[in-house]
């Protein structure tokens, strides 16, 4: 008997699937996602409940149909076996709905139209779609068209509006001009009403290339135009306003958790921008629930709910993306400071060590805890990339006894070499009165280690005007 479940290591995965490929396992417990994305045929199948959580939904829901029919797939195959056989264990209400459907076929219909605007948005910046009249065609293309020419009621088009358009060109030009009016309003794409031309903006490409919605730059939009000088804590905010997000549940089992989590855990401030004073709870929407969730990420604090923990999986697992792209959309801007720390937000999200900690905790099987807490620990104006730089300016003993690890002194200096750091030396020469020539010499300043630095190493440099925090 064996399992087989996302959360196993890639190599025990591969393991378990050849052990029962070749009979070695007569029994193999896994989730969904092997029915779908490994051949392994079977002669028996068994659905032990339909009850899963989706964290994207922020509740318990049915499994779907599709996924029965597919796990039902694995059993039987002709090329395999003479037959095969299926077992759906379930509630007594959820029965009916299953035999109904697995009986009767029914049309799927199309969700198109809810994500309309993000698909326009990503034809506009591949340069496929340019006009409007350009994007109905496109639409004419999609399976929203097909189901709109076969059930046009299911669409809100009704008996009259039909028999005038029965090629729905109308209801497609007007789809598309709704999608490009919303996109146009939240700056993600350029849409000219009398020409019908599309053009595409920065926050369009970007939100295009991180797969953001459209939903979440209107959000980013309207926060980060309210604040002219965002601090980390409201930029962290911004990043779990996304809509994302929005599908993440409060639940009254979680509180009492949240909330110590809110006074334990979180580094950043986590009162509201123009919070109601007599409200004295911490958490108190599902924007206060991601931003707890998102600092106890990072600070790798270990949680007891295992749907909190499922939501953590979750946030984490998107967190850092929607932070990329907000930073993209800044540094195209020329945001300097909004840029520099959304970029720390984004990298302490990819590993889970905050900015203002020493860097030497990516070492962190290496060295002891003793070590990270003594850095981290110093008085006055304390600055952790150049505090742990300064480390190479004394001696082993004073390193190991400053860390409270005596022996330790060699290592910690070894490994503070390792460090990635550039020096930069930058000569500026002007043209004209707003034309700059700037001639910059980048050096390395680390010795590298495969295992630790991979094979490649990204940097950001950019020009920044400090009086008017553009770059």
């Amino acid at each position: 008997m064996g399992i087989h479940h996302a959360g196993m290591l890639r190599g025990d995965r591969k393991l378990t699937e050849q052990m029962f490929a070749e009979g070695a396992i007569r029994v193999l417990c896994c989730t969904a996602t092997l029915a779908w994305g490994v051949n392994l045929p079977v002669h028996s199948v068994i659905i032990k409940g339909t009850e899963v959580y989706n964290p994207e939904k922020g509740g318990i829901v049915d499994l779907s149909i599709l996924d029965v029919q597919q796990i039902f797939g694995r059993a039987g195959r002709p090329q395999f076996d003479s037959s095969g056989e299926a077992t759906l264990i379930t509630t007594q209400d959820a029965l009916t709905r299953y035999l109904d459907k697995l009986v009767r076929a029914v049309p799927i219909e199309s969700n198109f139209i809810k994500q309309l605007a993000d698909h326009l948005n990503a034809e506009v910046v591949g340069g496929t779609v340019s006009t409007i009249t350009e994007a109905a065609a496109w639409l004419k293309y999609t399976y929203l068209y097909v189901r709109m020419l076969r059930n046009p009621l299911a669409y809100g088009i009704n008996a009259d509006q039909f028999a005038d358009d029965p090629q729905l060109s109308i209801r497609c030009l007007e789809l598309v001009r709704d999608a490009a009016k919303f996109l146009d309003y939240n700056r993600m794409i350029r849409y000219g009403e009398d020409s019908g031309n599309l053009s595409v903006t920065t926050r369009g490409r970007v939100a295009a290339h991180f797969y953001i919605n459209a939903e979440s730059v209107a959000v980013f939009n309207e926060m980060l135009d309210r604040h002219v000088a965002p601090t980390d804590s409201f930029l962290a905010r911004v990043v779990c306003s996304a809509d994302e997000f929005k599908n993440m549940k409060m639940r009254q089992e979680e509180f009492s958790e949240l909330e110590s989590l809110a006074k334990s855990t979180c580094p950043l401030e986590m009162k509201k921008p123009h919070a109601d004073g007599d409200n004295n709870s911490l958490v108190n929407d599902e924007t206060d629930k991601c931003f707890v969730l998102l600092q106890a990420y990072i600070s790798r604090h270990r949680i007891k709910s295992f749907t909190l923990i499922t939501d953590m999986n979750y946030l984490a697992s998107n967190a850092a993306r929607v932070a990329r792209s907000i930073f993209e959309m800044c540094i195209r801007e020329g945001q300097a400071s909004e840029a520099l720390k959304l970029l720390r937000i984004a990298k302490s999200v990819d590993n889970q060590i905050w900015w203002f900690q020493t860097p030497l905790r990516h070492f962190e099987g290496e060295l002891k805890n003793e070590v990270f807490l003594a850095l981290e620990n110093q008085k006055g104006g304390y600055d952790s990339f150049q505090s742990t730089l300064s480390l190479l300016d004394m001696t082993p003993n004073e390193v190991g006894q400053l860390c409270r690890w005596y022996k330790g002194g060699a290592k910690i200096q070894k490994l503070v070499k390792m460090i990635p750091r550039i020096e930069v030396n930058c000569q500026v020469q002007p043209v004209t009165s707003s034309v700059f020539r700037f001639h910059i010499e980048l050096h390395p300043s680390f010795e590298w280690s495969p295992r630790w630095h991979g094979g490649a190493q990204s940097f950001w440099l950019w020009v920044e005007d400090g009086d008017h925090n553009k770059v």
